[in-house]
């Protein structure tokens, strides 16, 4: 071969021939166009009309200048649909098409339009929220501006809550008084009032008695919210809500706290009808008409009826021991026990108490039962998770993301619930609720959390700033509670596959 084709020169030449026909190529392909910022296109209006947003009173204009969209907002109003007018072809975010008045927008966090014209051309604008993050205000005024020192004793009060736009004003007269048991030593005390007479109170039905939870120990101010939801996602019957609120009283502010229906028996409330029966399973054994079960010597109060005779107590005593008798008889699960309780409530129970780790059914304390005359025990409502999340024990919420929801050795409540569990019935419930929640209700329980937390986040700051308490960002709070309850649903995976 000739020298001047030496392997080297071949290869150089290949190098040539291969730049010449790329060149050649690209004659014939147009390039892709660039974008370009297009002063002629703007938005004319944003307005977050009440029509299309309910929850407003009014309508809300934003002003526009700058390629800045700034208006005020609501923490509660997040998530809003804005009606918008433009002179653009398309309006995008993150490359979604925006239709005015149709297509709603999460504001939590930077909200970037796309205004884009026919040939291409974009302008894009920026969403600047003055966030208003007030929760309803509730003021408590008692007269003579009197302290509040006693769980028995009311004082009259007059009592208004601000609404925030997203719910009714309210003021009247009331009773007040203190509520909790180890929470009434905490500082920042609990409460409940009685008004004169029944009221919606934030959009709650109407009646009489509320209750004001102070959450002391809880530095997330999520946890009694995030109990009650996982009932509410169960559809268990007669679960509470929970609205946020700050609360002055007699002229100082105390902070953030839940406002929340009390647990009686009344027609918006645990609706059982007038010959129905709530009781309460409790070791702060100081109610007037109380028993100790015969089997299991478990602590019980009867809540309704309100006024009964020995007569009407022995009655109550004897029908519930019935149940009991068998649940600890040795036939036990294989007689007719399940005639007389409801397995799905209890089933529903376990999972809320499994997941957020409440232990209270050991003790027990604050577990309910209720039945409707002729029908079934049913457990609930579910109550004060203060000590749940592992916060029994170890004095520190999320401390540990396994520990087992029975204690060993077993208290009374450990013995009569864990008794429960040993019906292979029970088992297999368990596992069908507990994988359709998982799959189905934990990613909607995990989404509350950041919306709530987002509500409360000013006035969570408020109240840490009167009360000088945490040692963590409220970040890094909130995650280390959804973090907590991811962990403890794959736990309860390993737990409830190997019963």
């Amino acid at each position: 071969m000739h020298r001047l084709f030496t392997e080297s020169n071949l290869f150089h030449l290949y190098i040539i021939i291969a730049i010449i026909s790329l060149l050649g190529c690209a004659k014939n392909e147009p390039l892709a166009p660039t974008e370009q910022e297009d002063d002629s296109l703007v938005f004319e209006s944003f307005v977050f009309e009440q029509k299309n947003n309910p929850n407003l009173k009014t309508d809300v204009a934003f002003e526009i200048s700058n390629n800045i969209i700034n208006g005020p907002l609501k923490h509660y109003y997040f998530n809003a649909t804005p009606t918008f007018t433009t002179n653009a072809q398309s309006v995008e975010i993150n490359e979604v098409q925006q239709v005015s008045g149709s297509s709603a927008v999460d504001f939590r966090n930077g909200v970037s339009y796309t205004l884009k014209s026919a040939t291409g051309t974009t302008k894009n604008y920026t969403v600047s929220i003055a966030w208003d993050n007030k929760l309803p205000q509730v003021n408590i005024t008692t007269d003579g501006r009197v302290a509040i020192n006693s769980k028995t004793n009311f004082s009259p009060t007059n009592i208004t809550i601000e609404g925030q736009s997203k719910y009714l004003d309210y003021t009247g007269r009331a009773q007040i008084r203190g509520r909790g048991n180890s929470t009434w030593t905490f500082p920042k005390k609990s409460y409940k009032f009685k008004l004169d007479e029944d009221a919606e109170i934030l959009g709650l039905k109407a009646e009489k008695d509320w209750v004001l939870l102070a959450n002391y120990l809880d530095a997330t101010h999520l946890l009694n919210a995030v109990g009650m939801k996982i009932g509410q996602l169960l559809k268990m019957p007669y679960t509470n809500t929970i609205i946020p609120v700050e609360l002055t009283l007699n002229g100082e502010f105390l902070g953030t706290y839940m406002l929340t229906e009390q647990i009686e028996v009344k027609k918006n409330r645990v609706d059982v009808g007038k010959d129905g029966l709530l009781l309460s399973l409790d070791t702060n054994f100081d109610e007037p008409y109380q028993f100790q079960s015969a089997s299991y010597r478990l602590p019980v109060t009867i809540k309704y009826p309100k006024e009964i005779d020995a007569s009407k107590k022995n009655e109550i005593k004897q029908e519930f021991e019935a149940l009991e008798a068998l649940i600890a008889d040795a036939n036990f699960p294989n007689n007719d026990y399940l005639d007389y309780f409801d397995k799905t409530a209890f089933v529903q129970y376990l999972i809320v108490y499994m997941l957020t780790g409440n232990e209270e059914i050991n003790h027990p304390k604050s577990t309910y039962i209720h039945k409707t005359n002729g029908g079934k025990y049913t457990m609930g409502p579910i109550w004060d998770f203060d000590w749940a999340f592992a916060y029994e024990g170890s004095l520190e919420h999320f401390s540990s993301v396994d520990r087992p929801l029975f204690w060993t050795p077993p208290a009374k409540g450990t013995k009569f619930f864990s008794k429960l569990l040993a019906d292979p019935a029970i088992k297999a419930l368990l596992k069908t609720e507990w994988a359709t929640f998982q799959a189905n209700q934990l990613p909607e329980l995990l989404t509350y959390i950041d919306e709530y937390a987002f509500i409360i986040r000013g006035a969570r700051t408020r109240d840490f700033g009167k009360w000088a308490r945490g040692k963590n960002s409220y970040d890094v709070e909130v995650s280390n509670l959804k973090n907590w309850l991811s962990n403890r649903g794959r736990w309860m995976n390993g737990v409830i596959g190997e019963l």
